[in-house]
């Protein structure tokens, strides 16, 4: 029996406004709450969270803008680290962009399941899971001509802190694969050469 259910890419083809994993994710009120009933996938949710990412990291939209100015602070970790989460809109942003340039995870295992079982046509979302007992290791990279471009990385530059994981990644990488010499003249090529964590790594 075919598979019915759709993958991300496919998402446009879902014809209901009522399914629409959007309606799930944007926004905490009274109408989406009436909408969906007591269906657990809201907002904050971590079938949202997967699927916001990846549907943004395919085109930052005007949902995608909505929603990283959401100033709910309830999914804020506690203590800190390399990322700063401050609300909900700050962890779309790293999420985002860690599945957009993520090029490569090591030791991990690409899983999918429906955002909604309970919707015949929902589309998929992935998670990783480990292959064993060491760490997931992520790699990130860019393309250099077109980063400039990016609507993601200028909100990323705005607040470093948001993904300096991914930044950092994304820096390791590239100059493993003697890729980031292409950055020089670029927006984030100029990130990496002022910021002091950078310039101690020897910049771009």
């Amino acid at each position: 029996m075919k598979n019915s259910y759709k993958s991300v890419s496919d998402f446009g083809s879902n014809n209901s406004p009522a399914t629409h994993p959007l309606t799930y994710c944007i926004g905490s009120n009274m109408n989406q709450q009436f909408l969906h009933g007591g269906n657990p996938y809201g907002g904050q949710s971590k079938h949202c969270q997967s699927f916001m990412s990846d549907y943004c990291a395919s085109g930052w939209d005007g949902f995608c803008e909505i929603e990283s100015k959401n100033t709910d602070t309830t999914l804020v970790p506690s203590g800190k680290g390399l990322l700063d989460y401050k609300t909900s809109g700050d962890l779309l942003i790293a999420n985002t962009a860690n599945r957009k340039y993520l090029i490569n995870i090591e030791n991990a295992t690409e899983m999918y399941e429906p955002f909604d079982p309970t919707v015949a046509d929902s589309p998929m979302i992935r998670y990783w899971v480990n292959k064993a007992s060491g760490p997931q290791v992520f790699e990130h990279a860019v393309d250099p001509s077109i980063i400039d471009k990016d609507p993601l990385m200028d909100k990323i530059l705005e607040n470093p802190d948001v993904a300096f994981g991914t930044l950092t990644s994304i820096y390791k990488t590239m100059k493993q694969k003697d890729t980031l010499k292409f950055l020089k003249n670029t927006k984030l090529g100029s990130f990496y050469n002022y910021h002091p964590y950078f310039k101690k790594m020897g910049g771009v």
